[in-house]
């Protein structure tokens, strides 16, 4: 614990000089728009701009890279509240209950609630990151097939539960996406599955693609049947909006925890940011006292995936960084940043963070 802490100080000795302080200011920026636009992704975003940093030095660069990352993180909100549109797949959740807040004018709460819980769940998973790792690593090393399965059925039978559709409805769109997942070149075998002779879908269907554009186009063609309105919400978001809304927060402490818990969870065995978000709304929804009236715009319907998918997403990084198995792809493309320049995990810790 105490070599926990030095090493921690001596990251923010490090990071905490103005250069490094320019390039986090420039990394959120880029990671912001990166989120914003849909389709982009973190992964594409940072693989991007992993050449621009090789002329900087290793620990800037990876202070650069991670609050790109983090950037990304935060920006898909935005649009999946204002637009209905989710930035990122881990944003899909927070349309159910952030769009519908914005038609009623409370867009600014919903985006104060969605970055304040992006905060909490991100500074959570930080100190798991930071105090947690040798003991953590340790015991996701034992998770192997079988407990992954048993992760992944209760993801989509959290999916079932937090429906506002009937059960056949959702157990059918679920096998229309295994059968989606399962087009292309399978590649534990090297097969190739349900191409029917089409090279064009040889790599099959692409999970950010698909969420985006399905979701996209529906918003686009619902704009058309209705005269090419639009449908974007403008949001004002001031000193009262915000000190309204934090006043509002405390009370779904026990949601904020528990979707923290979750996407460290996630993060770490790893399951990822997106199956994290969807099984947190769904748990805030089962317990919640209001939980009939979620997706009619209620705040917990916002904090719930938002703390969980940002725990997931930073919490991805701790088996990038302990075992060297990134936990999203956006830590796969971290950790090839890390092999370019030949860092090591220990002082990584606490300058990423």
């Amino acid at each position: 614990m105490i070599e926990a802490v030095d090493a921690l100080f001596h990251g923010f000795n490090v990071a905490l000089t103005w250069q490094n302080m320019l390039f986090m200011l420039v990394g959120i920026v880029l990671g912001v728009l990166i989120g914003v636009l849909p389709g982009l992704g973190g992964a594409n975003g940072v693989a991007i701009l992993l050449p621009l940093t090789f002329s900087m030095s290793p620990t800037s660069a990876i202070i650069m890279l991670s609050c790109i990352y983090w950037g990304a993180l935060f920006g898909g909100a935005i649009t999946s509240v204002l637009f209905n549109i989710p930035g990122e797949p881990w944003s899909v959740a927070t349309t159910f209950d952030g769009y519908p807040m914005a038609q009623k004018g409370q867009a600014g709460e919903a985006l104060t609630a969605a970055f304040t819980s992006s905060f909490f769940g991100t500074l959570i998973a930080v100190i798991v990151l930071t105090f947690l790792a040798p003991l953590v690593a340790a015991f996701a090393l034992k998770f192997g097939p079988a407990e992954f399965f048993a992760v992944q059925l209760l993801t989509f039978c959290s999916f079932v539960g937090m429906s506002r559709e009937g059960p056949f409805k959702v157990i059918a769109s679920m096998m229309i996406g295994f059968a989606l997942a399962a087009v292309g070149l399978d590649t534990v075998t090297g097969q190739l599955r349900m191409t029917f002779g089409i090279n064009e879908i040889i790599r099959g269907f692409d999970f950010l693609v698909a969420v985006i554009g399905l979701f996209g186009i529906g918003e686009i063609l619902l704009t058309m049947e209705e005269g090419f309105t639009l449908k974007g919400t403008s949001a004002k978001i001031n000193p009262r909006v915000v000190l309204q809304t934090w006043a509002k927060l405390p009370k779904y402490w026990v949601t904020a925890v528990r979707g923290t818990l979750v996407g460290c969870w996630m993060g770490i065995t790893p399951g990822g940011a997106t199956p994290a978000s969807f099984m947190s709304y769904g748990l805030a929804k089962r317990f919640s006292k209001d939980g009939a009236k979620f997706g009619t715009g209620q705040l917990e319907g916002v904090v719930a995936p938002e703390t969980a998918a940002h725990a997931a997403g930073t919490s991805a990084l701790l088996p990038m960084l302990t075992l060297g198995i990134p936990g999203s792809p956006t830590a796969a493309v971290l950790l090839g940043g890390l092999l370019i320049w030949g860092l090591q995990p220990g002082p990584l810790l606490s300058s990423s963070c």
